[in-house]
């Protein structure tokens, strides 16, 4: 009996030493994994830096642009390896007061060589990025009134701009202005109810047009590598697209190429002959005149309203194509669902009160930024026309009000991109 119990008890031991070990085993292959994966990327942003031509740098070369040492910039954005080239280039010239970086895009990497520098980055979750940006704004602007400096807003989508306005003005004379990337936040701009400093934006220029066509491409893309990764395949389905614009066209022609038959549904009629010229099913009433597989919004507002969630059928994917989460009314596709569970990784099911399921991508936020977007290469010739910019608003700062880039002046970035690509 003796011998036994001490058997069984050495077994015991033998049992939880062997856990053990296995254990540590795993821990071991997942920090090898981490750090295998850790090493990739950094080595990916090396490679990122040697490969792409210093087109940002050869801008501000050809346009002499100097330090400007007593002026700070308060910047939102999303943090990419194009964006901290960028931010890394003008701080040399505006020094980075603090970034807010926009949580549904950009990865770790980017903001950690920011803060390399000494920048102060906040990632906040979408739901404070707001209030976030709120603060650090005010705050920024009493640092700069305490030292005698003066401070530029650069920022995507407008937050910064609604901020400093909303619910009162807190600028005073410290703020010169803005610099602006998208349309988004031209609209927000222009729906203040009295718009105190000059926004300058390359939103309304040529080059942002080109740039539409590879957005539009790009959420087609990411859209089809998480329908493959399904299963699922797009030839001989019907799609909806809600907004024919700069990016709502090549969505339409994306999947055109992939075999879908696609309606067009836009508060604008000229869009709409436009859609039709293009061979698509201009859609103008508020009944769907198709039922669609696949819906695509690309307007820059909520286009996925409660009227065409109710009309959508069993197993519909809805797609956002533009900034934000703003396309879809989430809220309302939401009240409507009993229940809402995860079927792939960017893709949420949701269970209706009716039994439909409609099936969620990227839960609302763009598809795009679920992969590779647009080439760096072709988002530098926007980065390049905002450095453009930054004289003019320092230097020659307008009025308040809304300014873009003058048509002419796009051939400076078009030449250097040419020479240098």
């Amino acid at each position: 009996m003796r011998v036994c119990a001490i058997a069984s008890t050495a077994s015991k031991s033998s049992g939880i030493g062997s856990a053990i070990l296995d254990f540590f085993s795993i821990t071991l292959q997942i920090q090898t994994v981490l750090r295998f994966f850790v090493v990739q990327v950094r080595r990916q942003m090396l490679i990122q830096k040697d490969f792409h031509p210093d087109f940002l740098g050869e801008m501000c070369r050809r346009l002499n642009l100097t330090p400007y040492p007593r002026t700070r910039q308060f910047v939102v954005q999303h943090l990419f390896p194009d964006t901290v080239r960028l931010l890394k280039l003008l701080h040399q010239y505006i020094p980075v007061e603090s970034v807010v970086g926009i949580s549904y895009s950009g990865n770790a990497e980017s903001v950690e060589e920011l803060r390399s520098l000494g920048i102060r980055v906040l990632t906040p979750e979408y739901s404070q990025l707001a209030t976030t940006i709120a603060e650090e704004l005010a705050v920024a602007i009493e640092c700069c009134q305490e030292r005698g400096d003066r401070l530029i807003i650069h920022e995507v989508g407008g937050f910064a701009i609604r901020a400093l306005h909303e619910p009162y003005y807190i600028g005073k004379d410290t703020v010169i202005g803005a610099l602006e990337i998208t349309k988004q936040g031209v609209w927000v701009a222009e729906h203040l109810e009295d718009l105190r400093i000059p926004q300058l934006n390359v939103a309304q220029t040529r080059l942002k047009q080109i740039e539409g066509r590879l957005v539009g491409e790009a959420v087609v893309a990411a859209l089809d590598t998480i329908l493959r990764e399904l299963g699922y395949a797009t030839v001989g389905r019907e799609g909806l697209v809600c907004g024919y614009g700069w990016v709502g066209r090549w969505v339409a022609q994306s999947l055109k190429q992939r075999g879908m038959s696609l309606s067009i549904r836009d508060i604008d009629s000229v869009a709409l002959v436009a859609a039709a010229m293009d061979g698509f099913v201009p859609n103008r009433s508020d009944r769907l005149k198709r039922s669609p597989a696949i819906v695509v919004g690309a307007s820059g507002s909520c286009s996925i309203d409660a009227n065409i969630i109710d009309q959508l059928p069993n197993r519909c994917f809805l797609v956002s194509g533009a900034s934000k989460n703003h396309e879809i009314d989430l809220s309302y596709l939401e009240s409507r669902s009993v229940k809402n569970d995860s079927i792939h990784q960017h893709v949420r099911r949701f269970t209706m009160d009716d039994g439909r399921h409609l099936l969620l991508v990227n839960d609302g936020y763009p598809v795009n930024f679920t992969g590779a977007s647009v080439p760096d290469e072709i988002v530098e010739l926007l980065l390049a026309e905002l450095i453009m910019l930054i004289p003019k608003l320092i230097d020659d700062t307008p009025p308040p009000g809304i300014y873009t880039l003058p048509p002419a002046a796009e051939s400076l970035p078009a030449d250097i991109w040419l020479s240098l690509r």
